[in-house]
């Protein structure tokens, strides 16, 4: 859809800046737990990926988010955002939420903060909230950071989750504008279906199930019913 010549262009979130961060550490398919029985072709014949990155000891979700919205900000060339938005399912801690600190981390104490949990979507609905407060007038230009280390909370012994889930963070840098710009967003077309929620789940640390000392590894932090599992083994 492009506005008409006689017709004044309708405003639209348009995209800034876009930027990512990966941790160094790699851990390639040949690396995987001999004990899974998989190997390099049977990982990316069922998933098309051949390497996951993971974050080092002592690295948070916030610290990943950190490097990747600094880096998004420097590609929009610095202008004023007023409000930032962060998408994660793995956050450092479950309160406060994130967004505030990495605001404050990254001198922008005093925007409107908020986090968005959506898992796997939680950039897609991230962006679509961002879109929202720009057309509404709530603000004028939003950094939108998604970021996770899902390495905290794998179960060494599900071979489910652990040849799929790696650790990163992407940012995008949005401000309101016309659609039919460059980098202009033109819609979204969301939806959900929690009938199958237990497919994959982190069940400690929640209202329902509280967390427990871990049960299996020796990562600190994770808990063993807190554990990303999936249900199924493809």
């Amino acid at each position: 859809m492009t506005p008409s010549a006689n017709r004044p262009a309708p405003p639209a979130a348009v995209l800034e800046g876009i930027a990512g961060y990966v941790p160094a550490g790699v851990v390639a398919n040949a690396g995987l737990p001999s004990a899974w029985g998989v190997d390099d072709a049977w990982v990316r014949r069922r998933t098309g990926i051949r390497e996951r990155r993971r974050a080092a000891p002592g690295v948070s979700t916030g610290d990943l988010a950190l490097e990747a919205g600094r880096r998004a900000l420097t590609v929009a060339g610095g202008a004023p955002v007023d409000t930032v938005l962060v998408a994660a399912s793995t956050p450092d801690r479950p309160m406060p939420a994130m967004a505030p600190r990495l605001a404050t981390r990254l001198g922008l104490g005093g925007a409107a903060a908020w986090d968005v949990s959506a898992a796997c979507s939680g950039f897609v609905y991230g962006l679509a909230t961002a879109a929202g407060a720009l057309l509404s007038g709530c603000a004028d230009r939003v950094l939108l950071v998604a970021a996770e280390v899902y390495s905290t909370l794998l179960d060494p012994d599900d071979r489910s989750a652990g040849i799929v889930f790696g650790d990163g963070a992407g940012a995008v840098v949005l401000r309101r504008g016309l659609l039919g710009e460059p980098g202009s967003v033109l819609a979204f077309d969301l939806g959900s279906d929690g009938s199958g929620d237990e497919l994959i789940e982190v069940r400690g640390g929640g209202a329902r199930e509280r967390a427990t000392p871990a049960a299996y590894g020796p990562g600190a932090g994770s808990s063993a019913c807190g554990a990303a599992r999936c249900s199924s083994t493809p």
